[in-house]
C-alpha cells in the first residue's frame, strides 16, 4: 500500500522476503532492505484483498484475553515510553475533545483524561477494551474499526493513536477517517515501531527467523508494519488523506530485561504475527531462534545485571 495510489487498477511487484515478517513492497522495479530477497510475485487484484487474512489474524489474536494481558506485561513498558513525546506533538489542553485511535489498553487515554481532556478511545479488541474501561472509567471506549469511525465529521479537537495504526489492514483509509473526524486546525499524533534498519530489537528478531527459520513458515500478507517511520512514505500518506504541517521525529524506547532471553518472550507470547511464525517452527528452528536472539542480547545490550534493548518509535504529527 505504501506505494499504491490506485488499488483497483495498478499491479504491484512485491519483494518476497527471506523474513517472513517484514515485507517490502514496491510498484517500480525491486528493491531489497533488510531480510529481503530478489524474487518476486504479481499481484493483478486490489493489494487489499490479500490483506484479508492479516487482519483475522490481528482481531483474532487481539481479542484473546490472555494475549492482551501479557502484551501488557510484557510488551507495554517501551510502548508507555512514546506516551509523553504524543502528547506533547498535539500540545494537549484541558476540555479539548480527544479521540484515542486503536487505543488498546488505555494507556493513552488515561494521560489524556490526567490533562483534563475529554476522552474517546476506539479499537477493535473487547480484550483491550475491558483492560481500558477498567483502567480509565473517565474515558469512553467503543469497539469499532478505525477504517469506518463512527462518528460525526469535524467531531474531535485532536486524534492521537500511540503504535496502532500499524494494526489495520488499510492504513490510508484510517488516515482519512482520522482527518474526517478531526475539526479545522485540528491535530493529528501517532507512533509506530522504527524497522530494523534503525530498531536493535526489530533486527535481531527479523534476522533470527532469516537465518534460523523455517523457509516452509509464513505469516499472511501485510502492510509494512514500519512504513510510516519512513519520513518520505508518512509524508505521502498523509498528505494524501488531507493533512498539512507534516514532520516526523524519534523518540526513544527500550525493554530493560532481566535476561537476555527476555527479548525472545517478548515477541513469542506479547505479539500476534511475530508469535504466529514462531510458533508454527519445527521445534530444532525455535530453538535456534531464541538462542541467536539471546546471544545477540549479551553481547550487545549487557548493562550490569540488566539488559537494554533499544525499541526506538517514529512520532508523525501533522494539522488539518
Amino acid at each position: 500500500m505504501t506505494d499504491l495510489p490506485d488499488a483497483e487498477t495498478r499491479c504491484l511487484l512485491r519483494v518476497k522476503p527471506a523474513c517472513p515478517l517484514y515485507t517490502q513492497k514496491r510498484t517500480f522495479g525491486l528493491a531489497t532492505s533488510g531480510c529481503a530477497s530478489i524474487s518476486f510475485v504479481i499481484w493483478e487484484q486490489p493489494l487489499l484483498d490479500d490483506f484479508k487474512a492479516f487482519r483475522n489474524l490481528e482481531r483474532e489474536g487481539w481479542s484473546d484475553p490472555g494475549r492482551a494481558s501479557r502484551y501488557i506485561g510484557l510488551f507495554a513498558s517501551a510502548s508507555d515510553q512514546a506516551i509523553g513525546s504524543l502528547l506533547d506533538a498535539v500540545n494537549v489542553k484541558p476540555e479539548l475533545k480527544v479521540l484515542d485511535l486503536c487505543c488498546g489498553q488505555g494507556n493513552v487515554s488515561e494521560a489524556l483524561v490526567s490533562h483534563g481532556c475529554d476522552v474517546v478511545g476506539i479499537d477493535f479488541s473487547p480484550a483491550m477494551l475491558a483492560f481500558a474501561h477498567a483502567r480509565v472509567p473517565k474515558a469512553e471506549f467503543i469497539r469499532g474499526d478505525a477504517q469506518d469511525l463512527p462518528f460525526e465529521d469535524e467531531e474531535f479537537d485532536i486524534v492521537v493513536s500511540n503504535l496502532g495504526v500499524c494494526h489495520v489492514p488499510d492504513q490510508p483509509r484510517a488516515l482519512s477517517e482520522a482527518r474526517r473526524v478531526l475539526r479545522r486546525g485540528g491535530r493529528f499524533a501517532m507512533t509506530v515501531w522504527c524497522g530494523p534498519d534503525l530498531s536493535p530489537s526489530f533486527e535481531i528478531v527479523y534476522s533470527a527467523i532469516k537465518d534460523h527459520g523455517s523457509s516452509s513458515v509464513s505469516a499472511p500478507p501485510g502492510p509494512d508494519f514500519h512504513q510510516f517511520a519512513k519520513r518520505e512514505t508518512s509524508e505521502k500518506l498523509l498528505r494524501e488523506a488531507g493533512f498539512h504541517n507534516i514532520d516526523l521525529t524519534m523518540v526513544d524506547c527500550v525493554w530493560d530485561l532481566d535476561s537476555p532471553e527476555g527479548l525472545s518472550e517478548i515477541y513469542e507470547r506479547a505479539t500476534v504475527r511475530a508469535a504466529m511464525v514462531l510458533a508454527s517452527q519445527p521445534e530444532e528452528n525455535l530453538i535456534a531462534i531464541r538462542r541467536a536472539m539471546a546471544e545477540a542480547v549479551q553481547r550487545r545490550f549487557a548493562h550490569e545485571d540488566r539488559w537494554r534493548v533499544p525499541v526506538p518509535a517514529a512520532l508523525v504529527r501533522a494539522t488539518t
